[in-house]
């Protein structure tokens, strides 16, 4: 399965997926309970598989399961808080609950970084664009110049350092802070050239010229979309509320009380898998 473009919330107005997405990052942030990171980590698993496909999901892994592992033990040096001793360091009391701590720590920050890769697929620059053109026009062109221009100097820097190494007369010098400093030189002056001719272009196109801006709108705000972002925000603060009566239920320290079966899980579950069941059924739309 490899990264294709997302099909979810794909023909819904970028407000539904945006408000959807900050709130299902907001709720793993702050529900700190075992089940609820648990279903929080595979819902944001099921969607980057779906999302970003199974080679660039365990390309992540690969560096985001040792976070969680470091965490898990390092919480223990830092917060020896517990009453269920597992063993002794030295001076130093490894315990159950400060272990189960660092593995929820861990897991929700994976988590997050999931949901938020997951929500560079569906708000494409586009429809970031099309939210914020018009309420926060400067914020949006500068991030939208940033998106756009930190790679094309990454390009350019892989491209000055080839060129650098295919002529000898260039390539004499073996010190490479030398060689780093002279590339960054030419970056530097390919940038400031390329950023008169931007706002000589700007300038000529009416940037500034006028305090309201206009914009064209891809794609209208209509009823479906006012019903479908209404139907969304009752979902989420309903599970924040189903989430802050599990975690008001749980605690770490001094003793874990056990875990039980509740139905307030299945609403929270549903809306984790939301954004891959609709990329399954627009997949399987379109074929």
């Amino acid at each position: 399965m490899t990264a294709t473009r997302a099909h979810a919330f794909e023909t819904s107005h970028p407000a539904v997926p945006a408000v959807y997405l900050g709130g299902t990052v907001l709720i793993a942030m702050f529900a700190l309970q075992p089940v609820l990171v648990a279903v929080s980590l595979a819902g944001a698993l099921a969607a980057s598989l779906a999302f970003r496909g199974v080679r660039a999901t365990l390309r992540g892994l690969r560096w985001q399961l040792p976070v969680v592992g470091v965490i898990c033990l390092v919480n223990p040096l830092f917060s020896a808080s517990g009453s269920t001793e597992l063993w002794r360091l030295g001076s130093v009391v490894i315990y159950l609950e400060s272990l189960a701590f660092g593995a929820c720590m861990g897991a929700m920050l994976v988590a997050v970084v999931l949901w938020l890769e997951c929500a560079s697929r569906v708000l494409t620059q586009d429809r970031v664009l099309e939210l914020g053109a018009r309420a926060l026009p400067t914020v949006t062109l500068m991030v939208s110049m940033t998106a756009q221009l930190v790679p094309q100097l990454v390009r350019r820097g892989q491209t000055v350092r080839s060129t650098y190494a295919a002529c000898t007369a260039a390539s004499g010098t073996k010190d490479v802070r030398h060689a780093q400093v002279r590339m960054s030189d030419v970056l530097v002056a390919w940038a400031m050239e390329d950023s008169l001719e931007r706002a000589d272009a700007m300038r000529a196109r009416g940037w500034g010229s006028t305090e309201a801006r206009t914009t064209y709108r891809s794609v209208e705000f209509r009823a479906r979309d006012a019903v479908a972002l209404t139907g969304v925000v009752v979902f989420l603060l309903a599970n924040a509320l189903l989430a802050y009566v599990a975690c008001s239920q749980w605690r770490f320290y001094p003793t874990m009380p056990q875990l039980v079966a509740w139905w307030g899980y299945v609403p929270y579950a549903a809306q984790v898998l939301l954004p891959t069941a609709l990329e399954l059924m627009g997949r399987s739309r379109w074929g």
